[in-house]
């Protein structure tokens, strides 16, 4: 089929939208001189015109109506049956013409759906991860503008689709959500045995995969923890669900948020905590590991806040409250593969 040049093209494209001059008519008319066998192209052509019409919803196009006013200008009569009654010899040509115009106009709208179609279903096939070691944080925004701080180390997930199909996104360890509110699309928050429905609002998670308890704590707003095998929990402000991987059950108990977020902002702070989440978070927030001797020192609470001081200070503050002793060591050299991070032993003080 003949290649058209461009100023053609752009006076069909014209011509459709309804702008064409009495003087470009005339050009148009002279133009569409062409082979008859374009009116078979441009019927097949024209079911995949309109498919592509109802898929992009172009309502300002039908091609029949088209079809019907390129007839009624070139001066053709068209007896409302389907079929073109021919006035004259040259005008059939030219109606013919028309059509095989068309197409080229019809094609190439049509490859352009498909190919951006294409780039959109390779833009949803596509992951984007975020993945903090152990030691640092991040601090992300989703294409929403949602706002996720990542603890150390953490990962979080999500598909190129997010915000488009849905707000999914898949996580494991620590991170503080403060989310975009959109009530049509819930932000959800797969951590495997359980997800989180949110439209909008802030709270935390902990989700290691080495330890047996998830834990989301709402500081503001309202979100719904549906757990596997059992009916969604819904949560206030101010409360936390607890559960518990092993046996699958989960308590839901009334704490003050800052004790579980203040570490997005530097801070550990402890109110009446267990010496062993205590080690805990402050393993993540150091990088270091602990080990307890004595399991005694299991039974006792802390209550205290620590502002960005070095761990040796921290042992230090730790020790002078409670009756504990402890030492840290440290990497030997760079290639140490003994301790792969600085190990704290912590023991029971004797009381003299």
């Amino acid at each position: 089929m003949e290649e058209y040049k461009t100023e053609y093209r752009d006076l069909l494209s014209k011509y459709f939208a309804g702008e064409t001059s009495e003087e470009e008519i005339d050009i148009l008319k002279t133009w569409l001189t062409a082979d008859p066998e374009n009116r078979r192209i441009f019927d097949q052509e024209n079911e995949l015109w309109q498919a592509l019409c109802i898929r992009t919803k172009l309502e300002y196009y039908n091609s029949d109506t088209a079809w019907q006013e390129l007839a009624a200008r070139l001066k053709i009569l068209n007896t409302g049956s389907g079929s073109v009654k021919i006035m004259r010899r040259v005008n059939y040509h030219l109606l013919i013409a028309a059509a095989s115009v068309a197409i080229l106009l019809i094609t190439g709208a049509f490859a352009l759906w498909i190919k951006e179609k294409n780039i959109s279903g390779k833009m949803a096939s596509v992951t984007s991860s975020v993945v903090t070691s152990e030691g640092e944080k991040a601090s992300i925004f989703l294409p929403d503008s949602t706002r996720i701080v990542l603890n150390s180390g953490s990962s979080l997930s999500y598909e190129g689709s997010y915000n488009i199909r849905d707000r999914a996104v898949k996580f494991s360890g620590e991170a503080y959500f403060d989310v975009i509110t959109n009530p049509d699309r819930p932000f959800i928050v797969d951590l495997g045995k359980i997800r989180i429905f949110a439209s909008g609002t802030k709270f935390n998670i902990l989700s290691f995969g080495n330890e047996d308890r998830i834990e989301t704590t709402l500081e503001q707003g309202s979100i719904g923890i549906a757990l596997q095998g059992r009916e969604s929990v819904n949560i206030n402000p101010g409360q936390q669900v607890v559960y518990f991987k092993k046996t699958g059950k989960y308590i839901v108990r009334n704490v003050v948020t800052e004790t579980f977020t203040s570490w997005k902002d530097n801070k550990l702070r402890f109110i009446d905590t267990p010496l062993e989440e205590v080690l805990r978070k402050i393993g993540r927030k150091y990088n270091v590991r602990f080990e307890i001797t004595s399991s005694d020192l299991l039974d006792l609470e802390y209550t205290g806040t620590f502002i960005d001081e070095s761990i040796d200070d921290v042992m230090q503050m730790l020790k002078t409250v409670s009756p504990i002793t402890y030492k840290i060591y440290y990497r030997t050299t760079a290639t140490d593969i003994k301790y792969l991070k600085p190990r704290i032993v912590v023991g029971k003080r004797k009381i003299k």
